[in-house]
């Protein structure tokens, strides 16, 4: 008999036992079922969805700025001045990081080409940089003259020419 009451115990401590988790799986259920269909909560979430879109769009028109076909202007990084009787070409080297290696200079029959180009790898990834900007320059040019050099965050070409 007493064999017999202990086999019951056991029996009764797993039938308490799988109720137990009868009836939590139960609770988390009928709380999911409530939460999927209880409206206030769905519009918090509908809410909260919009607003990120909302947040993602805002940020798409930003980047597009204000006439998304045209090109993004930036400062110029080649300028050209004429003086009295010289050409004068500055290169901004702020975005080459300063290194005026980094900037090709040709001439030929009175076109001046400036190019230039960087390729680095930043913390969101490769960066690449390149420009090309070209002159026609009607004067008769002294291309044997030319000078070039570097002032601060400039690179001035001058290139002298004869009226």
């Amino acid at each position: 008999m007493e064999q017999h009451k202990k086999w019951l115990k056991i029996l009764g401590i797993i039938i308490l036992g799988f109720v137990m988790i009868f009836a939590a799986f139960y609770l988390a259920i009928a709380v999911a079922l409530h939460q999927m269909l209880d409206p206030v909560y769905n519009s918090k979430k509908i809410e909260k969805l919009i607003k990120q879109q909302e947040k993602n769009f805002e940020k798409f028109e930003y980047d597009l700025g204000e006439h998304p076909f045209l090109p993004k202007t930036r400062p110029m990084l080649v300028n050209l001045v004429k003086e009295n009787d010289e050409y004068k070409i500055i290169v901004d080297l702020k975005p080459l990081d300063g290194n005026e290696n980094r900037v090709n200079v040709k001439i030929k029959d009175n076109i001046i080409s400036v190019n230039g180009e960087l390729d680095r790898q930043t913390h969101r990834g490769e960066e690449i940089l390149n420009f090309s900007q070209a002159y026609y320059l009607d004067e008769n040019l002294q291309t044997d003259k030319m000078t070039k050099e570097k002032k601060g965050d400039k690179y001035i070409i001058t290139i002298p020419f004869n009226d």
